[in-house]
């Protein structure tokens, strides 16, 4: 993540977030330009107060007839997940 994104989802300073690096408490890593790439997972944890982020997938459809649809949808997701790098939590289906 970028310094910026850390800042506005965390909604503190420039001076704190340099603080928190140097502490430990948030992880990044230094790039060649001196810049740094800010770990989401320490972001998150933080926003979370500790809480792990979970992956869910959640497909719906209008009608019963398209539950053929439903189990398509599903399938997608779950390849598009699963070629991304995201642990799956749960499934959600709806047939409204």
């Amino acid at each position: 993540m970028k310094a910026k994104e850390v800042l506005e989802t965390l909604q503190i300073s420039r001076q704190t977030l340099q603080r928190w690096r140097e502490q430990g408490i948030l992880k990044a890593r230094k790039l060649p330009n001196g810049r740094y790439d800010w770990d989401p997972e320490s972001v998150y944890a933080i926003l979370n107060k500790g809480e792990q982020r979970g992956t869910y997938l959640y497909a719906r459809v209008s009608t019963p007839k398209q539950k053929t649809d439903l189990e398509h949808q599903v399938e997608n997701l779950q390849t598009f997940a699963m070629k991304n790098g995201y642990q799956i939590n749960g499934v959600f289906q709806d047939v409204a």
